[in-house]
């Protein structure tokens, strides 16, 4: 039996509706999970677009020509959905790194692979973990969020709210300050600092925001603490935390964009801005999109690849002896691309991913089970001039059992880059052993003196304990177990000191294969739908109708209306912790009501 983690048909069972307003939806079911794969495609098939690969980008295409009327077939040399962006059980992360090690087909974007798995200590059941290869969040307000929506894919997928946002500052981790509450509440900025802060904020999501008078010539941190006199402090919360920027040398105009995009997100569902997908992120969004494709008649095939093709005689030879005459186009992603684009250059991401064997409450808010750590630059031992950004995943996301987490670091940095990934993660480990290790317990009323805010001679005498035993316990080994650590430089074609790292090229290979742009280091989905709309126009000629599909009756639209506003009440009752038990047991926020 194929080693997988149950897919959304599985889970769901029963397809009643949590939300009144909701009529029962049913899951198509895909080629190689809830189906047999295919095992020989048809003698004398044609279609008009080959697309290899079941990536986002990849996926999202499939559906949008599926539903524009083209014959699509999608192939994946992989016997799962995902691609670049998979969703790996252990077994799967197990033969990934041997295939990537291989440099095998669907595989070749990858080098620098490690894989630790401590299957001495733990006893791991494969199918309790999902590990992203390329981890995203989407925040509320963006082009994805849109299209999930409009395309009604949002009804494959369950989503959860994160609103916790860190930075690592002055060697202490600083939870971000960006509402006004935050401001105004906040012991920590100083009366004039406060006035700075609502000068810009109050700038940045103004109706009347202009950006046609701000320049990309002047850099984005020199026009904040010139232009809005912000100390250098809260300038790389708003560029690197709030922002989410990779690149230090983004210009103003570019970088406002990405601090907008954050504060317009906040309050459309909920006191957040973002959500990730829950039991894996880019991998079940490109298995939702697949599954409209395949409703709208594309063809599906898992474990079969692309091994030659003729743009002349439009012949392509499929890894399993078929023969595919193509009238328009083949798609494939780099990873399963048997040839590279032209003039075809390479970006490194560099990664790390740790399954951790205890829970992550120094991070993660009680009502929600994800949060966002980042390590501006300049603020680790190796003087890192990229930021580190991490993702990490509770128990309640589905990616890992109760009690443990999953730690995504990564960065853009292209030469020392696991460097800083390693410091970043000390600091993390670091900040870990100190809360869990200090004896806040022992301390009693008596311990204090008179005025309650200082430790009379009994309360010293027990924190220089606390201290001692604390100081004992750093650096030792076994006080954080890792029961999975992977690291590896991910290949991209994608430039990442562009916004997003796409560009408005259509890359070939020379006989003619587009090759869609590799995953980014931008955390976010933003740039994604471009990239598939650009492929899309190089095929049909336009973009116009790019999803222009009548997916429902103006019933359901209505029901659709009243479906994210009960969204909204339910995710806005838990931040606010007024959920009742049942449903704070079961912490989901979803849009597939």
């Amino acid at each position: 039996m194929t080693d997988r983690r149950n897919s959304i048909v599985e889970r769901r069972g029963s397809q009643v509706s949590s939300y009144p307003s909701r009529r029962t939806s049913i899951i198509p079911e895909l080629q190689g999970i809830e189906k047999p794969n295919i095992e020989k495609l048809p003698d004398n098939l044609d279609c008009d677009v080959l697309i290899v690969g079941t990536g986002l980008v990849e996926s999202i295409l499939a559906a949008a020509l599926s539903w524009q009327g083209s014959k699509v077939l999608h192939i994946d040399s992989n016997n799962y959905y995902g691609d670049n962006v998979a969703n790996l059980t252990i077994e799967q992360t197990k033969n990934w790194f041997i295939n990537s090690k291989l440099n095998r087909t669907g595989f070749r974007c990858y080098k620098n692979i490690k894989l630790e798995i401590n299957d001495t200590d733990f006893k791991i059941v494969s199918k309790d973990y999902g590990i992203d290869l390329s981890p995203k969040i989407l925040f509320t307000k963006s082009p994805m969020l849109d299209l999930l929506l409009k395309s009604r894919v949002y009804n494959y997928l369950e989503f959860q709210s994160l609103s916790d946002f860190h930075t690592f500052e002055d060697d202490s981790f600083g939870k971000l300050v960006s509402s006004k509450e935050d401001i105004f509440t906040s012991e920590t900025l100083t009366l004039v600092d406060k006035r700075k802060l609502m000068k810009f904020l109050k700038f940045i999501v103004s109706e009347d925001y202009d950006g046609s008078k701000i320049s990309n010539d002047i850099n984005l941190k020199e026009y904040l603490t010139t232009v809005f006199k912000l100390v250098e402090k809260y300038a790389d919360e708003l560029i690197y935390t709030l922002g989410l920027i990779n690149n230090p040398e983004i210009g103003a105009l570019d970088g406002l964009y990405y601090i907008r995009r954050y504060l317009l997100s906040l309050n459309i569902y909920g006191n957040f801005p973002t959500l990730y997908s829950k039991y894996g992120g880019p991998g079940e969004i490109s298995q939702a999109f697949c599954r409209s494709a395949a409703v709208a008649g594309t063809i599906y095939k898992l474990g079969t690849s692309i091994e030659s093709y003729d743009n002349k005689s439009q012949i392509a030879n499929l890894t399993d002896g078929s023969t595919i005459k193509v009238n328009e186009k083949v798609v494939s992603s780099l990873n399963q691309s048997y040839a590279k684009p032209i003039d075809c250059k390479f970006h490194e991401i560099s990664r790390m991913i740790l399954v951790v064997d205890k829970g992550c409450e120094l991070w993660i808010n009680d009502n929600e089970s994800s949060s966002i750590v980042v390590f501006p630059p300049n603020s680790l031992k190796t003087n890192n001039k990229y930021p580190v950004e991490v993702l990490i995943m509770g128990t309640g996301t589905g990616c890992c059992p109760p009690g443990q987490c999953i730690w995504y670091l990564h960065t853009i940095e292209p030469l020392n880059g696991e460097r800083d990934l390693q410091a970043a993660l000390e600091k993390m480990e670091e900040s870990y052993i100190k809360e869990h290790n200090f004896d806040y317990d022992n301390f009693e009323e008596g311990d204090f003196a008179n005025n309650g805010n200082s430790l009379n001679e009994s309360g010293i005498g027990k924190l220089s304990q606390s201290l001692n035993k604390l100081s004992s316990t750093i650096g030792k080994k076994g006080v954080i177990n890792y029961i999975l650590k992977l690291q590896f430089t991910q290949l991209t074609n994608i430039n990442q000191t562009l916004p997003f790292g796409y560009d408005d090229i259509v890359h070939k290979t020379s006989e003619g294969i587009i090759i869609p742009a590799m995953p980014s280091g931008e955390m976010s989905y933003d740039g994604i739908i471009e990239e598939a709309k650009k492929i899309y126009k190089e095929i049909v000629g336009d973009d116009v109708d790019f999803f222009d599909v009548d997916f429902e009756d103006e019933e359901e639209e209505v029901e659709v209306e009243n479906d994210i506003d009960a969204v909204a009440g339910e995710a806005q009752k838990r931040v606010t912790g007024e959920l009742d038990q049942s449903a704070q047991e079961d912490n989901l926020f979803e849009l597939n009501m």
